[in-house]
């Protein structure tokens, strides 16, 4: 093969995660455990509590003599880019925008995503569209909300209003509760995560004895197994895992044998699958 001579290769690629509770992530990690296997490769997974331990955990990697890392939903330091390049160590992020050419990077289109959601919840007739972000500092989650509002915007609509989660069921819950605490409630709410969105659906059902999809429509961005489950019914921006996992090894592989892939980033279009948990349009 076109192996580079520069190194030895010890057939092992870090990964390092940060969402690791999230099915989304772990639903990822395994098929890309799997590809890699075919691929002659293995997998070292670090899980991180937050941006911070990347870099300590890139540092561990390194001293492994790893082929090459893939980050899941953290960012990357310039510097650590830098420590990378100096190992030539390739790197690809996943779910993220990579600072430069010399990082890969694959990653779903959260805005039109996030436009179709909006689009989904208005042609329902929904008035008032509230959405819960996920960690405050979060490009994902900011993508996601600039869609939403860009869409509302062209409808003549405002954000209806606006909760802060954290990526986790119990945030989800949280925010259902402080919006439908309220006199006044939304009649529709779009969530950065489907995990969250459960956490939503659950809390407007159980704790203020809403119908879903008639009192309150909900809809989710991820398309986690769990969406489909006859209690949850949830409308969802589905991100093709299957392809974005083989892309992503894809260019990380290419990196590996010292070429550089004709596409560093991609770019995925998500897709809506319209379930119960969004009333009927009235149209």
């Amino acid at each position: 093969s076109a192996r580079v001579g520069q190194r030895q290769r010890s057939g092992l690629v870090g990964v390092i995660v940060t969402r690791l509770h999230d099915p989304f992530f772990a639903n990822a990690i395994e098929m890309f455990s799997q590809h890699l296997q075919m691929r002659g490769w293995h997998m070292v997974l670090f899980t991180v509590e937050d941006a911070s331990e990347v870099n300590h955990a890139l540092r561990e990697l390194i001293r492994y003599k790893i082929d090459g890392v893939l980050i899941f939903s953290a960012l990357l330091s310039s510097h650590m880019a830098e420590t990378c390049r100096a190992n030539n160590t390739p790197v690809v992020l996943y779910n993220r925008i990579a600072p430069d050419d010399r990082v890969g990077s694959v990653r779903i289109e959260n805005v039109a995503g996030a436009r179709l959601a909006a689009e989904t919840l208005l042609e329902a007739g929904c008035k008032r569209i509230a959405f819960v972000s996920g960690l405050a500092d979060d490009p994902t989650s900011r993508e996601r909300e600039a869609g939403l509002r860009q869409r509302l915007a062209e409808a003549g609509k405002t954000l209806y209003r606006c909760e802060t989660g954290a990526y986790t069921f119990d945030s989800g819950h949280e925010a259902a509760m402080r919006l439908f605490s309220r006199s006044k409630t939304p009649d529709a709410v779009f969530c950065a995560s489907d995990v969250m969105a459960l956490g939503v659906l659950h809390c407007a059902r159980h704790e203020f004895g809403l119908a879903i999809g008639e009192d309150v429509s909900i809809v989710g961005f991820d398309d986690i197994p769990a969406a489909a489950w006859p209690g949850h019914r949830l409308t969802t921006i589905r991100q093709p895992v299957g392809s974005m996992c083989r892309e992503a090894i894809q260019i990380l592989v290419t990196m590996m044998e010292g070429e550089q892939p004709a596409q560093p980033h991609l770019v995925m279009p998500g897709e809506l699958i319209l379930r119960a948990s969004v009333r009927r349009s009235e149209a």
